[in-house]
């Protein structure tokens, strides 16, 4: 096939000057190299660019004239339409489709073929009739038929008008290997003797076989995608046996990289992608389908059970987690999780997507034509296409796919060993802690009756030694200290007082607090206990404290962080303190008492948090006072000093002590009015009383509730949280109670017309019986084209395999084996072919017999007269040429420049690509984050498929969206794709990686260089005029960067590669031109 034109890389690219600079000097290599592809002794091969017509129009005085190959489709192109399947269309009543409408009289009592009188055949005299009104086709249906098909058709009716069913419907029967044409060629296997008879009946005869270092690359890079190396090129020289080529054969069938080159075409098949395709185009993980497909390949699982797998694993009697897995085949559907769509009418798409990629893939059908109508050209009826509709309407997923950059349902989690043995520790560790939970609310009552026992000595009130300061707070801001001292408070803003209950209490709201000049002015070294009544709002804030922010807020205070409470002993922050916090917040809007102690020590042990008198679990934020803490200003509530946090909320009844109370004595203190029920016999006390104790008690118990509640809650999270990080992947799943499935009136969403069961066409083999009871299902659909009686999908399925070894199918038309798709050009070889799949469904042992054959090893050049005759290479008589696939030849560059990255699996990658591209779909949001180290250098296979943006550069090398089912790629030539292959930065990286690897494993020799940058690209030694021309391009390159070494260190500079320190910029430079040049060539893109 033709490939990138290196003449197109003279021109500039419009990128950047530099950029631009760099391309006008490889043109100067290009114009020393565009001589290798056009050498004698040169490789590249003459092959037509476009594709012709693929069969020539039989003569008219040809022996027999075949109805399949050379009238069905004449009648299908220019009669079908008006005179075919579809009902809504037909005209006259009259199909010429079949052979009741072909032969029988029609309406207009006129036959349209009268077998052997071609006279007395209307169909013929109406085609040829000078009457306008009644020349068929009609004049303004502008496809009147050629004189060439004209003759063909007389010929046929004077022959017999011998008809025959379509060959893609009839039963695959294995045909017998024919043995004229032998002489014609080398014979291999039962391939080759169906290709030399055909070759023998058209004066032509076979190529000799392909040089054994230009076969090896072919194969190597149509079973694995990546060349061979050249110590395994030498190898397979050098080995002399019968079963040399076989023996590479073998370890290529065996190598990891099969499975990924058999699963590049399939996916395009399952349209898979790596985001969900409409709207936002949104994230989803679809790797691990990807994945199980390669190690189906590898593992050689028969075609048949693969194909039940794929559509229908999840169905599988004990299915297992790869069989589930592999049922996402049809989960690779676009979908959309736009807020304001109908249900139904995406729900819909996802249905019709599903029937028309099955019929592609497996029927090599365009069902898809029927889903409004009845098929134009196939008999597929409108009621067919929805029988097939009916199979895959039991999905339990919604129109809107659900949460966004999320698996939408149903889904599997595949957790890996490890995985699997953390969540059963989590699922322990949530267990005790339920347990526990449980447990200290079901004890609640029987803690409460010890508490009580302990606390009627510890809350007697004359336990509790003398404040040095007490601020009741009650009606105004004033204080008493020692010896009933009075206190003076200096109101700032306009305080208020609430006397709701519990008790009356300073409201403050940000705006107002308290100040009380330079009292309580405590040393690190002094022990001492600060409490008061608090009600805390969400706010936060400081109730209290002596602190100047001025001078390193150094001091002291009680900080709320939202419901959370904090104790500050500052010399200087944030270094030199002593700072705890609470482990839990604190009710809100809820009178409690809170309290700190401190025992002079210095450190975060000495300082204690308590919580309606009892002792509150904390964390040491720091631990690190060195200085002193105190501090002249004045001491506040409201606020802790001269800044920072005011308090919004309610403060009440606050105390200093000039000591560190005990345990007992904070209970006490904390107790509140609790102490006083707590002194009254417990069968004296009311039930009002008992309630209040009892509400009393709880409280105190609220934080460490709230500790447990929160372990409990901590361990549910991480264990959800790790389940969420499980990988998981969409599968398919069958509703309960299956949906009730309508055919579409003209395919519209909803409009329904009459209901159907899940069915197939009644022109291929009935599906097998099942009990009056049992409603057809996936599986059974599955089962069905894998049958022995199915005569599509083993045709289908060889000819998808033919079509990746010779890139044209012995059917051209991949996707369509229907009446308008081309007619086998080997119709015995697809059946043997096919019948041969159907023994064992080994497809492996397929491949290689198709490889093995002589056929597949002939060389690829073709002399111009056999181009003129066979320009497409239908008929066989050379072997096969095509340019790589875009991932492929990505990952040809990476191998040949020893840095690819080999490994097999595993999540996509993001390589390089230009800024800006995923940003231009703005509505999403999404960044392109670049991959990191060698993840950059896998395989192409694994690069991260955005449907709205697929990766440029493969997009340029003909890659398709994935936006729906693709059976064959595009094969174009673009000067687009040579300025991408020269100027893409991983190409240009590329060429310099393979420049240092040059460098770095040959000796200082320029010839010897170059012939090794040339058979490691090409898998063969140069001609004596390839290294003449390639020594010039070297000179000048030389002379070029030396002239301009800011140029070559730009040019080394491409990509993250490292560049060794060894190495001069001007000699790598000089390679990486070179080598960027040689990946670029058409025999380095093409097998």
């Amino acid at each position: 096939m033709a490939s990138a034109d290196p003449l197109t890389t003279r021109s500039p690219s419009a990128s950047s000057p530099r950029r631009a600079r760099l391309t006008t000097r490889y043109g100067s290599v290009v114009g020393c190299l565009l001589t290798l592809v056009l050498l004698p002794s040169g490789s590249a091969s003459a092959v037509a660019e476009e594709n012709v017509a693929a069969e020539p129009v039989a003569a008219a005085d040809e022996i027999a004239i075949d109805f399949n190959r050379q009238i069905r489709p004449i009648l299908s192109d220019h009669c079908f339409a008006c005179h075919g399947p579809d009902a809504n269309t037909l005209q006259a009543d009259l199909r010429l489709d079949i052979p009741e409408g072909l032969f029988d009289t029609a309406s207009s009592g006129e036959r349209p073929i009268v077998a052997g009188d071609a006279g007395a055949s209307e169909l013929l005299r109406r085609i040829l009739t000078s009457d306008e009104g009644e020349r068929m086709p009609p004049a303004d249906d502008g496809k009147p038929l050629t004189p060439e098909q004209i003759e063909l058709l007389t010929k046929w009716i004077e022959q017999g008008a011998v008809w025959t069913g379509h060959w893609a419907f009839e039963p695959i029967v294995e045909p017998v290997v024919p043995q004229d044409g032998l002489a014609a060629g080398v014979v291999h296997n039962p391939i080759d003797a169906f290709v030399l008879s055909r070759l023998a009946s058209a004066g032509m005869s076979q190529a000799p076989l392909e040089s054994r270092e230009r076969l090896i690359r072919r194969v190597s890079l149509d079973l694995t995608g990546l060349p061979p190396t050249i110590e395994e090129v030498e190898a397979f020289v050098a080995d002399d046996s019968p079963r040399a080529f076989e023996a590479v054969v073998d370890r290529l069938l065996g190598s990891q990289h099969f499975g990924e080159r058999l699963a590049l075409p399939w996916l395009d098949l399952a349209r898979y992608g790596d985001t969900s395709g409409y709207h936002n185009d949104s994230l989803r993980d679809m790797w691990l389908w990807r994945q199980g497909v390669i190690e189906a390949f590898n593992a050689n699982r028969p075609f048949d059970q693969f194909t039940l797998e794929q559509l229908a694993g999840d169905l599988l009697p004990d299915a297992t987690i790869e069989q589930q897995i592999a049922s996402g085949f049809h989960r690779n559907v676009m979908t959309s999780d736009e807020g304001g769509l109908i249900d139904a009418e995406y729900r819909n798409l996802y249905v019709v997507d599903r029937v028309a990629t099955t019929g592609v893939t497996w029927l090599g059908m365009t069902v898809a034509c029927a889903q409004c109508h009845d098929h134009k050209y196939d008999p597929i009826s409108q009621e067919d296409f929805y029988k097939f509709y009916a199979f895959f309407n039991n999905v339990p997923e919604t129109g809107k796919d659900g949460v966004r950059d999320r698996n939408p349902v149903p889904f599997l989690r595949v957790p890996s060993p490890d995985d699997e043995q953390r969540q059963r520790e989590l699922e322990r560790m949530l267990s005790e802690a339920e347990a526990e939970l449980a447990a200290f609310k079901s004890g609640a009552d029987e803690r409460q009756a010890a508490w009580e026992q302990q606390a009627v000595v510890a809350t007697n009130p004359s336990s509790l030694p003398e404040p040095i300061g007490q601020f009741p707070l009650a009606d105004s801001g004033d204080g008493q200290g020692t010896d009933d001292e009075p206190i003076a408070a200096v109101p700032h803003g306009d305080p208020a007082f609430l006397p709701d209950p519990p008790r009356a209490s300073f409201h403050t709201d940000n705006a107002t607090w308290f100040d009380y000049g330079e009292r309580f002015g405590f040393e690190k070294d002094e022990a001492f206990s600060v409490g008061a009544y608090l009600s805390v709002t969400a706010k936060g804030g400081a109730p209290l404290g002596k602190m100047d922010d001025a001078n390193g807020a150094r001091g002291w205070d009680i900080e709320f962080h939202g419901l959370r409470p904090s104790v500050h002993l500052i010399h200087r922050w944030p270094d030199d303190v002593i700072h705890i916090q609470a482990d839990q917040d604190l009710p809100a809007d809820t009178v409690t008492h809170v309290a700190f102690t401190y025992d002079g020590s210095g450190k975060a042990a000495g300082l204690k948090l308590y919580v309606n008198g009892l002792l509150f679990p904390t964390s040491i934020k720091k631990d690190a006072l060195q200085g002193s803490i105190r501090s002249d200003v004045g001491f506040c509530i409201g606020r802790r000093g001269t800044g920072g946090t005011q308090f919004a909320g309610r403060i009440a009844d606050v105390r200093v002590f000039d000591r560190n109370l005990s345990a007992d004595q904070v209970a006490a203190w904390g107790a509140g009015e609790a102490y006083e029920i707590l002194a009254i016999a417990k069968d004296e006390r009311t039930a009002e009383q008992t309630a209040l104790l009892t509400e009393f008690y709880r409280q105190t118990e609220t934080a460490e509730l709230a500790r447990r509640q929160s372990e409990f809650d901590a361990t549910k999270k991480s264990l959800d949280d790790f389940v969420r990080s499980i990988p998981n992947t969409m599968v398919m799943k069958e509703m309960d109670k299956p949906r009730e499935t309508f055919i579409k009136i003209r395919g519209n969403y909803d409009a329904d017309g009459e209901a159907v069961e899940p069915g197939v066409p009644n022109f291929l083999p009935p599906l097998a019986p099942q009990s009056a009871d049992t409603r057809l299902n996936r599986l059974d659909f599955a089962r069905w084209l894998v049958s022995p009686e199915h005569p599509l999908t083993a045709r289908v399925t060889v000819n998808r395999w033919w079509a990746m070894l010779f890139g044209t199918g012995l059917v051209a038309t991949l996707n369509d084996f229907g009446s308008q798709g081309e007619p086998p050009s080997h119709p015995e070889l697809l059946d043997w072919l096919a019948a041969d799949l159907m023994r064992d469904w080994d497809t492996k042992r397929v491949i290689k017999q198709m490889v093995l054959s002589a056929t597949y090893q002939q060389a690829s050049r073709a002399a111009p007269e056999l181009l003129a005759r066979d320009a497409d290479n239908r008929l066989l008589a050379r072997g096969p040429r095509q340019r790589l696939d875009a991932e492929v030849i990505r990952d040809n560059a990476l191998a040949i420049a020893g840095i690819l990255n080999p490994e097999v699996g595993g999540r996509s990658i993001k390589p390089a690509q230009p800024a800006g591209t995923w940003e231009i779909n703005e509505m999403s949001g999404y960044k392109y984050e670049k991959s990191q180290g060698a993840d950059l250098y896998r395989r192409g296979l694994y690069v991260y498929w955005r449907r709205s943006t697929v990766y440029p550069s493969f997009v340029t090398l003909d890659a398709p969206t994935r936006e729906f089912c693709v059976a064959q790629r595009a094969k174009t030539s673009t000067p687009l794709q040579s300025l991408v292959l020269m100027n893409d930065p991983v190409f240009v990286e590329a060429a310099r990686a393979l420049a240092q690897r040059i460098l770095g494993e040959t000796e200082p020799d320029a010839d010897t260089r170059l012939i090794r940058l040339w058979r490691l690209a090409l898998s063969r030694q140069p001609s004596p005029e390839e290294i003449s021309v390639l020594r010039r391009a070297y000179d000048q390159q030389v002379a070029t960067y030396q002239a301009d070494p800011e140029a070559a260190r730009q040019l080394v500079a491409v990509g993250d590669l490292e560049k060794p320190a060894s190495l001069d910029d001007t000699e790598l430079a000089v390679w990486t031109a070179l080598s960027n040049v040689i990946l670029n060539l058409n025999e380095t893109i093409s097998n």
